[in-house]
């Protein structure tokens, strides 16, 4: 009787394995980001610890739409799809990513004064457990002169490293998509809520003017996000690089 428990369970062990060897393969590519918080925070634990977490804001969400562009694209959907596109990169080069929202969805914060209020108190929460962490706001522009575009950046006045990573992603913007950009890096003020409380190193990255028929068009495209998103993927390592030399 003992020998036919022993075999029993050396078989019931062995399918175990199996089942979850397979599991592995076949789910591996749909679990890169784990919902870890009821306010929708999603994250991927198997960077290096010696690299700050990514901790990656899509702008808007559910009821707030955010701006609306030419031909009909909504602000809150690019801003999701550039951030996915952004954190499968950064998971790729060995990096803890968390995005604050990862459906098309509002975060809830008790005790606020409205549902925009809670969203933006509840994203900033987030951004001040996250521990050693850079945050990028990731949003799309609007203004009424159609003619102005080009990416935007602008970065907490808290904490000096967040000058410096606007800085790294504006130098690889002007060196591989708008050498023509002149648009300056600007602190942030009260009008953005989470920079301008948050104290991690932090950048708001408004990738372009939804107002403007030529970028919205590009925006608009789904190839060109990937662009925008290898391109802060590049600066970002390439900060990170720099910063853990010193």
């Amino acid at each position: 009787m003992k020998t036919f428990f022993r075999v029993f369970f050396g078989v019931l062990f062995s399918c175990a394995i199996l089942a979850a060897a397979v599991f592995g393969i076949a789910g591996g590519a749909e679990l890169l980001f784990d919902i870890v918080s009821s306010n929708e925070a999603s994250v991927n634990n198997a960077g290096d610890e010696k690299k700050p977490v990514i901790l990656l804001d899509p702008g808007h969400g559910g009821m707030d739409g955010g701006a609306v562009g030419i031909g009909g694209i909504t602000e809150k959907d690019l801003n999701l799809d550039l951030a996915k596109k952004l954190g499968e990169k950064l998971t790729a080069e060995g990096f803890s990513v968390v995005l604050t929202r990862s459906t098309d969805t509002l975060l809830t914060y008790d005790g606020a004064s409205s549902a925009k209020n809670a969203d933006l108190r509840a994203r900033l929460k987030i951004a001040e457990e996250s521990g050693d962490c850079l945050f990028i706001s990731v949003h799309m522009n609007k203004f009424s002169d159609s003619s102005v575009k080009g990416i935007t950046l602008y970065h907490s006045p808290n904490n000096p490293e967040g000058l410096k990573l606007a800085e790294a992603i504006m130098a690889k913007v002007k060196e591989t998509l708008q050498p023509e950009n002149k648009r300056p890096i600007k602190a942030a003020d009260s009008s953005l809520y989470i920079l301008h409380r948050t104290t991690k190193p932090a950048v708001l990255v408004e990738c372009g003017f939804l107002s403007n028929a030529y970028e919205a068009a590009l925006l608009a495209d789904d190839g060109y996000r990937d662009r925008l998103a290898d391109l802060l993927k590049d600066a970002i390592v390439g900060y990170t690089d720099t910063s853990s030399e010193k």
